[in-house]
């Protein structure tokens, strides 16, 4: 069976017109075989049109019984295309396929269903299909699915506690009023209204779980908010009229539904929730529009909110961030406690040089915004360290100075800020190794390896603290969602190549601790299928340390191990949404 994929871009609609007819009409050779295995076979074809040159290179690969041919430009042939491995699951972020085209074991683990593999045992996830499709949502009592009165105050208290100060898209000063009034009179209140209120019960209930993960009344409640929300984010006609309120509704929901499903549903959810902001302008800053700073401020908050949760989305799944041909100007929020801004005010208030309750948002939006930038610059030759220590200056500067340990959401910002800078430097310093030394991997491990290396293993350790500080407790249900994909799979590539590295025993206790609480904490949700792959390396880098690499023994007993190179960190598109809120 011969499977087409189209992969890369050319030069225009009218080349890559000729260029698929003329692929038509190519008889592709066969496959060459050697005692009766094949290998990979490629031609090219030089095509030209109206004085445009151009190449496109067919290659064949073969795995077992399905055939794939890609078709790429050969200028872009040395960047990898993506992979569709067998359950059907595209992946194209450069870091994971770069794996699994290396390394079969791992292809088959990420392509395991999850009730055949061995993924850490979990509660079945919540299903998201109740937001497009619900046959008996007319005929549900709203009013049976809503909490007490009493019961509802006490979740909008948990809210502010646990889940406002980490999902900052609400300004509460004005939402305050309309919660309580809903709750009072819910049958004087829109639908989309009562989105945002079940959303706010469904978030809140969420964060109790993370307390209490085998306490079956708590999940109840869950199920209920949840087919509460689905069916007055339906009555709100959501799809055809999203409002604000809907979609700040949706925000939150989606935030904290990764708790409970990881699956790839909550991802192609977030393309609808992206479309429906789309369709109300949140992409254009609300000042061409002669709104309110209040209202200029909500949008900003929630466009960037919606933003950052798509990255990490599709993070999750091994998807590169596909950036919208949309144009976007939308200003990132202002460093404002809730307090600075009036629904009454004409004038916008100024940003404060302090730390405020939008801190910790714009911590995780800036640095995501300057990876780009480093990235483009240390693919320039640029030394990548110049520039981290540039980030870290502006975030010490306009953010972190002003940050108290003490206190709770300081401390979980203080503690982001220092595994994102560490992520974005071990990023760009493997980077610029690798184009520095091509995909050779160095038989000693150099001085700038092991102190990138150092800088992983720092990563994690913060990472940890997030979820183990008894005074972050409060926000775990948020924290365990962040897997440690990146700097983990930094961590154990560098002890398959480098089993004996300086900072061996750190690294071990960092890769052993993450285990720990992954697979055998109740309160940790599903990491995702990512995990697969994580636990297939940390066999790979165990079998390195105990010494089973020995060829004779090693190839006798388990097959040709692969060796993983500096071909695998070639990372241009390398995904850093994990970290967002």
């Amino acid at each position: 069976m011969i499977r087409w994929t189209s992969v890369g871009t050319t030069s225009s609609d009218l080349v890559s017109a000729v260029i698929n007819a003329k692929c038509a009409a190519t008889r592709v050779p066969p496959v060459p075989t050697v005692s009766g295995r094949k290998f990979p076979a490629s031609i090219q074809v030089i095509i030209g049109s109206n004085g445009v040159r151009q190449e496109l290179l067919l290659q064949i690969s073969v795995h077992d019984e399905d055939t794939y041919v890609t078709r790429t430009p050969a200028s872009e042939h040395q960047h990898r295309q993506g992979l569709l491995v067998r359950d059907g699951r595209y992946i194209d972020e450069h870091l994971l396929s770069g794996f699994l085209e290396k390394d079969k074991e791992l292809q088959t683990a990420i392509g395991t269903p999850r009730s055949v593999g061995k993924s850490p045992g979990r509660q079945s996830p919540l299903r998201v299909e109740g937001l497009i499709t619900n046959s008996l949502r007319e005929h549900i009592d709203f009013q049976t699915l809503q909490p007490t009165r009493w019961q509802a105050t006490q979740l909008w208290q948990i809210f502010l506690g646990r889940v406002d100060p980490v999902v900052k898209v609400l300004h509460i000063p004005s939402t305050q009023p309309r919660v309580f009034a809903a709750i009072n009179q819910p049958r004087d209140v829109t639908a989309d209204v009562h989105a945002l209120l079940f959303a706010i019960f469904f978030a809140a209930t969420t964060s109790l779980l993370s307390d209490d993960p085998l306490r079956e009344e708590i999940r109840s409640d869950i199920r209920r908010y949840q087919q509460g929300f689905e069916l007055a984010l339906y009555r709100s006609s959501f799809l055809d009229a999203p409002t604000l309120t809907s979609l700040q509704a949706m925000a939150i929901y989606q935030t904290c539904l990764r708790y409970h499903n990881s699956g790839r549903s909550n991802w192609t959810l977030h393309g609808l929730t992206t479309r429906a902001a789309q369709s109300i302008g949140l992409h254009r800053d609300g000042r061409h529009f002669n709104l309110s700073p209040l209202e200029c401020e909500l949008r900003r908050r929630l466009w960037w909110h919606i933003v950052t949760c798509d990255q990490r989305a599709a993070e999750d799944h091994g998807l590169s961030i596909i950036a919208h041909n949309e144009p976007c100007d939308t200003k990132l929020p202002s460093n404002l406690d809730d307090q600075d801004l009036s629904a009454t005010a004409t004038v916008p208030p100024a940003p404060q040089s302090r730390w405020t309750e939008m801190t910790f948002p714009l911590i995780t939006i800036q640095i995501n915004r300057q990876l780009h930038e480093i990235s483009r610059k240390t693919s320039q030759g640029v030394s990548p360290d110049p520039l981290v220590r540039e980030l870290k200056d502006y975030m010490q500067r306009n953010y972190l100075q002003h940050g108290d340990a003490n206190i709770p959401i300081h401390r979980h910002g203080l503690l982001l800020a220092d595994v994102l800078t560490m992520k974005v430097a071990v990023y760009a310093r493997q980077k610029a190794l690798q184009q520095s030394q091509g995909q050779q991997c160095p038989q000693q491990e150099s001085s700038t390896a092991q102190e990138t290396l150092a800088m992983a293993c720092h990563g994690l350790e913060c990472s940890l603290e997030l979820q183990t500080n008894d005074l972050l407790r409060g926000f775990r249900w948020l924290t365990a969602t962040y897997t440690q994909y990146h700097l983990m799979s930094y961590v154990l590539w560098h002890l398959c190549v480098y089993p004996a590295s300086l900072h061996i025993d750190r690294a071990w206790r960092n890769v052993e601790a993450t285990f720990e609480a992954v697979e055998r904490d109740p309160a940790w949700p599903d990491p995702g299928p990512k995990w697969a792959v994580i636990s297939q390396l940390r066999a790979k880098a165990l079998r390195a340390r105990e010494g089973l690499t020995n060829k004779q023994v090693d190839v006798q007993e388990n097959g040709p191990e692969s060796i993983l190179d500096w071909g695998n960190w070639d990372l241009e598109l390398f995904g850093f949404g994990e970290w967002t809120v």
